[in-house]
């Protein structure tokens, strides 16, 4: 098959029940806090909660308050500054809501990444928070883990601006419930193990007030790393395959078109019978040999080429013939439509790293635009490109909504801080320019006279190298003489 061608309310409702207001029933993102997670020592937040209004962005609004949240955030720094680790905590947590129960080794254990670079660093806890907007209801979730089990887990939630406890659960895995938590929450309690979420029991138990909640790192929370370019390979096939999708596959390979890679369409056919065997054989051989250690990728079954037109027709080339940029681009198709049709937040590591700056400002302002972005829709990623704050751009970001990393000469931890602890003048001040300049910090320092010294050395050693060899030139002619 081809795809081408030319072409402020008070609400008192219960979590699980809907809300319908501009954006009231997005999955909205407002905070991330963490601690104690890969570079990210000391609890580090990142808000997207703005501080400034502007009508040309698309703000979504909280219900319940005056709360609103940027559409888009962005995260610089140098290289090993822990801008990833910013999204990779992010992406954990989510891991660990959906995956605890059913993934995590029943004997116990939690595959954690705690800050290596101090003494007895597995005695210390890593803890996670969210606060976010689901069902049109502010949540509060969190959780703390060690080595071994869950030691803290806590989810409230903000019907009427004040906070509401559902339920709460320490060290000994007694689950403490409020009122408002309806449902056999004692029999979900009972099956409860020490490493395995609370929230994470009661959605695969089918609790229906739950539900929505963890269904809100699922559908709501998206991720797009390199870890998971097949996932968003199926997730932009599925949307091309859907039926009754005509719509969606259009606006997949305008998307396509529009990056102007020289693609006409997708081809995807069925894959033939030898390979699917092929697959399912070392996959049997990976699971018999490793077991639970090891994840297999699913196959869809698909095989995807691109499609290229010529003056002498149209052909198709294997994504592995293709750049970086364009399987890049094609990964994110399907994400992208999703998050902006659903609305939730996607989030992207390095989102300038195989694209081009033109094609990064125009995707930011997908989002951006409250004329393209009408579903609440978030994009948080971490990038180098400081364009994207130069004047030169299609998509102007405000200072709420940039975010800098930087590591502590001393400990080596991450610190992430944003651009409103520093006076900016939005729209006024050349942002790109002080950015490089280091008036915010989270630049590389660069020694040059590192650098000479090292050509130095280079020059040196081939110098000495070409004396050498010029010495055992001569030898040579002497002893042929």
């Amino acid at each position: 098959m081809s795809f081408g061608g030319q072409s402020g309310q008070r609400s008192t409702r219960k979590p699980g029940q809907r809300h319908c207001s501009m954006f009231g029933g997005a999955a909205v993102l407002l905070r991330f806090q963490v601690t104690n997670h890969a570079s990210l020592l000391e609890e580090q937040e990142l808000s997207l909660v703005a501080t400034d209004h502007h009508s040309e962005r698309a703000e979504a609004r909280v219900p319940g308050g005056e709360l609103r949240a940027v559409p888009v955030a962005t995260v610089y720094g140098t290289n090993a500054s822990g801008k990833s680790n910013v999204i990779d905590a992010l992406d954990w947590m989510r891991s660990a809501v959906l995956t605890s129960f059913r993934r995590w080794d029943p004997r116990g254990g939690v595959p954690r990444r705690p800050f290596a670079l101090r003494s007895a660093a597995s005695s210390y806890p890593s803890s996670f928070t969210v606060d976010f907007v689901v069902a049109g209801v502010r949540h509060q979730f969190g959780f703390s883990v060690d080595d071994d089990r869950v030691t803290e887990e806590w989810l409230y939630y903000y019907p009427e601006g004040h906070r509401r406890r559902l339920y709460e659960r320490g060290a000994d895995d007694k689950v403490l419930f409020g009122r408002w938590l309806t449902g056999r929450r004692k029999l979900i309690a009972e099956l409860l193990r020490p490493n395995s979420l609370y929230l994470s029991v009661a959605a695969a138990q089918g609790h229906e007030q739950l539900r929505e909640v963890f269904r809100w790192f699922g559908d709501g929370l998206r991720m797009a790393t390199d870890r998971d370019f097949p996932q968003r390979l199926d997730h932009t096939v599925r949307l091309c395959l859907a039926d009754g999708a005509e719509h969606t596959a259009e606006s997949a390979m305008a998307l396509l078109r529009f990056a102007d890679l020289g693609v006409s369409g997708l081809e995807i056919k069925e894959q033939d019978a030898a390979a699917r065997e092929e697959h399912e054989r070392i996959t049997r051989a990976l699971r018999d040999a490793l077991g639970d250690k090891v994840r297999i990728q699913h196959d869809h079954g698909k095989r995807v080429r691109v499609e290229h037109r010529t003056a002498d027709g149209v052909f198709p080339l294997d994504l592995v013939y293709e750049s970086s940029g364009t399987r890049t681009w094609i990964g994110l198709i399907g994400p992208v439509i999703t998050t902006l049709a659903e609305g939730g937040v996607l989030c992207v590591d390095e989102l300038d790293a195989r694209l081009h700056p033109y094609l990064v400002d125009a995707l930011v302002g997908v989002f951006q635009s409250p004329e393209t972005n009408r579903a609440g829709a978030q994009l948080v990623f971490s990038t180098h490109e400081a364009a994207l704050l130069g004047r030169n751009v299609r998509t102007e970001l405000f200072r709420d909504q940039v975010w800098f990393t930087e590591k502590d000469p001393h400990t080596l931890a991450t610190r992430l801080f944003p651009m409103t602890e520093f006076s900016v003048r939005d729209s006024a001040d050349n942002l790109e320019k002080r950015y490089l300049g280091g008036r915010y910090g989270a630049v590389p320092h660069l020694d040059d006279e590192v650098l000479r010294d090292i050509a130095a050395a280079i020059l040196r050693e081939g110098g000495s190298e070409a004396g050498q060899a010029a010495e055992a030139d001569k030898g040579r002619a002497t002893g042929a003489a």
